[in-house]
């Protein structure tokens, strides 16, 4: 029998900041559908995150890179403020990185 692995307290922290970005996103949404997309994305990642998913771990750490660069070529100026406010997922969901692949968490996953 697998015991529950509990969400570590950092992680929180990207959590909630997804949360908070999905809320923007879907408010700026509605001058410029494209963000409903975003909302979606950091809405997947927000469950994903709770269920401590693989994927989620992979796809959390590319979303929050590849935000800033599709930027730099619109705005360099945006690029460093989006850049900054996606180190508040970023750095918390890589140094949970050991969370996502202990064996706990696969077997869990595999029930």
């Amino acid at each position: 029998m697998s015991q529950k692995v509990s969400i570590p307290v950092i992680l929180w922290v990207a959590i909630v900041s997804l949360a908070v970005f999905a809320v923007i996103h879907f408010y700026v949404g509605l001058s410029y559908p494209l963000q409903f997309f975003a909302c979606a994305v950091n809405l997947v990642l927000i469950f994903g995150l709770l269920r401590l998913a693989k994927w989620s771990y992979f796809l959390t750490i590319i979303a929050s890179l590849a935000g800033p660069i599709l930027l730099s070529y619109e705005s360099p100026q945006l690029f460093y403020i989006v850049l900054l406010l996606n180190c508040t997922v970023l750095i918390p969901v890589l140094l949970c990185t050991k969370v996502f692949f202990s064996k706990e968490v696969t077997q869990q996953a595999s029930a």
